[in-house]
């Protein structure tokens, strides 16, 4: 069984189990998935924010995300802290891992996860960042998720199998591949599309 930890796109096969990340925000939960409020959508927050509480309690909500911290995004920056702090003290109130959109914020991240002594399980998703960046984070309970790109970075690559295993995850986001692709080229170093 291959699993997909954060895809915009995918659906769940006999093969693969998909967390699909529902935005906009919606009551399909006949697979699981994901609520969150992304950095880049702040502008009616509110209003996100209370049809994602009643969500987040449903059996197939598998995690709170994807939610985070982007300095490139247009939402103030004060804004963009205070929602992400919401949405890790949701993740630790339902003891659910929290999947997190992170742009040149990765000190700010961890300082959110000393500051708030958060016990539940956290993924960076997409990540593409270098060994150094990677080893803070794994450093401080925070655990990485890859996807497309691992198809086409060789260094890439490289930095993630000498991640420790327990720490790494997979993902397709938004790309139309198979998480299955991304896990057989971190493997055994191809992946094999004609045979999915």
């Amino acid at each position: 069984m291959y699993f997909d930890v954060h895809s915009h796109t995918q659906h769940s096969t006999p093969d693969t189990l998909v967390l699909r990340h529902q935005y906009p925000l919606t009551a399909d939960t006949s697979e699981p998935f994901s609520v969150g409020i992304h950095p880049w959508y702040l502008h009616n927050w509110e209003e996100q924010w209370q049809a994602l509480l009643p969500l987040a309690e449903y059996p197939n909500c598998w995690a709170i995300g994807e939610c985070g911290l982007d300095k490139n995004a247009s939402a103030p920056w004060s804004l963009q802290q205070e929602i992400f702090h919401k949405h890790i003290a949701l993740s630790e109130t339902l003891r659910l891992p929290l999947i997190i959109h992170c742009v040149k914020a990765y000190a700010e991240i961890i300082s959110f996860r000393k500051q708030t002594r958060a016990q539940q399980l956290w993924v960076i998703h997409g990540f593409r960042k270098n060994l150094a960046v990677a080893q803070s984070l794994i450093a401080h309970g925070i655990a990485l998720s890859f996807g497309e790109a691992l198809l086409r970075d060789p260094k890439l690559l490289q930095l993630c199998r000498s991640l420790p295993p327990e720490y790494c995850f997979f993902e397709t986001d938004d790309a139309q591949i198979s998480v299955r692709e991304v896990i057989e080229k971190y493997y055994f170093g191809t992946s094999s599309p004609a045979k999915l």
